[in-house]
């Protein structure tokens, strides 16, 4: 009997291996009958035998996602759009000044309320004879490097730079003077700029030998022979025209000896202040009003913009005009304690909106071309050993463009009010 069994399962498990070919043989037709329906090509992919008939695990991979993290990145959207706007801006700008030019010398688009001190000549180096000189191997006394070189004045200079300058918005240039200045040159300067329609008033220096007496006839002499270019201003309860005179460091002699002085057709003086007991000072002395020019913000008292306030509410109480001093920067080489960066123009716009809130009627911008204080907005270029204005051709008309945005923003907190109107100054109406 069990004979009978060992035979039986000897026989069935060599049909084993038959059955599974017949099996896969089957399979394989049906596979091949469907794709012959359809047309598609047949891969013949042979299972080996050995995995028919030997089990096995099967291990299932699970892929899983991998996570990525993704570093912080710059903006990329914003940082196009930002340029975009920045290069609206510029275009618009360059606009701006070509259809200044193409208006004429009406004077539609200069304000009176706004004064920039220019310099002619520029001191290039620490000593003035070496100007003259061909062999100019001695480095500069400057940190940045001008668009137009080591330039001497000309009447092609003056004529570029008194276009920009009427092209940004500036209605009144304010010359540094000392009698050292040659007379022939200055002539010139003046009657350029009355062909850019620009008006001019006086910085009178701190010069060698300055005294009262010789100040009164420096300001008797511009009243005498540039009587129609001088910029006035009208007091209405005087019911005059005022001539306005800058007087650059009257501390340096006696503030008393100042109220002797005689004035000559009817002079507007405004004092050059560094300190807070300046101010009284200034005032004790007959002075109208006084100026901050500096341009390093915290270097002096009156040149901090936080003291601005403090000062405006001081003219304010004693009926005085305060005019503050904005500049891009400042950079001297004999003083590095007094460098302002110019942070790409950041540092122009806080001194713009600081001066812009006090409400002040006049605003003065040190300076176009005081190229040894570092402080000008005449355009530079890249030069091995000095300093450009960050841009990546190296000339640029940033500064001009930036002090024309922020003459509008000027204008608009005034109610942009035409350039020859009145306003109200303390009790008085100053029309400027």
């Amino acid at each position: 009997m069990s004979f009978l069994k060992l035979f039986k399962a000897t026989k069935m498990m060599k049909l084993v291996p038959l059955g599974i070919l017949t099996v896969c043989i089957v399979v394989f037709v049906m596979r091949v009958d469907e794709k012959s329906a359809v047309g598609a090509k047949i891969d013949i992919n042979p299972i080996p035998f050995t995995d028919l008939v030997t089990p096995r695990t099967v291990t299932v991979e699970v892929k899983k996602k991998a996570m990525v993290i993704i570093p912080e990145k710059y903006n990329e959207a914003n940082v196009r759009t930002r340029l975009m706007q920045e290069k609206i801006r510029r275009l618009m700008a360059k606009n701006q000044d070509v259809a200044r030019d193409e208006k004429g010398q009406n004077g539609t688009e200069l304000t009176r309320h706004v004064h920039i001190f220019y310099y002619a000549p520029v001191k290039w180096f620490k000593d003035n004879s070496r100007n003259s000189s061909r062999d100019r191997r001695e480095t500069p006394n400057i940190i940045f490097y001008p668009a137009r070189g080591l330039y001497q004045p000309t009447r092609e200079i003056f004529q570029e730079h008194f276009r920009e300058i009427r092209s940004s918005g500036v209605g009144v240039l304010v010359i540094s003077w000392s009698p050292a200045v040659n007379l022939k040159l200055l002539k010139l300067l003046v009657n350029v700029s009355r062909e850019h329609n620009l008006t001019i008033a006086v910085s009178i220096e701190s010069y060698p030998g300055r005294t009262i007496d010789s100040i009164e006839r420096n300001i008797k002499f511009f009243c005498d022979t540039f009587s129609e270019h001088l910029h006035r201003i009208h007091i209405l309860p005087r019911n005059s025209l005022m001539t306005i005179f800058y007087i650059r460091e009257p501390f340096m002699l006696p503030w008393a000896d100042w109220r002797g002085l005689k004035r000559s057709c009817n002079a507007l003086l405004i004092a050059h202040i560094i300190s807070k007991d300046h101010t009284s000072l200034a005032r004790r002395a007959g002075f109208d009003g006084f100026y901050t020019l500096l341009g390093s913000n915290g270097a002096t008292y009156a040149s901090t913009w936080k003291h601005w306030q403090h000062l405006q509410k001081f003219a304010t109480q004693y009926r005085m005009l305060f005019i503050p001093s904005v500049a891009p920067g400042f950079a001297e080489r004999k003083r590095s304690m007094r460098q302002r960066h110019r942070s790409n123009g950041q540092y122009y716009g806080v001194a713009w909106r600081t001066a812009i809130r006090l409400g002040v009627p006049i605003i003065s911008i040190s300076s176009y071309n005081d190229w040894p204080h570092g402080d000008q907005i005449e355009d530079a270029v890249s030069r091995v050993g000095f300093k450009d204005y960050s841009t990546a051709s190296g000339k640029t008309h940033k500064y001009l463009q930036l002090t024309s945005h922020w003459i509008e923003e000027f204008r608009k907190h005034r109610g942009k009010s035409p350039a020859d109107t009145c306003s109200a100054l303390f009790n008085n109406t100053v029309c400027l």
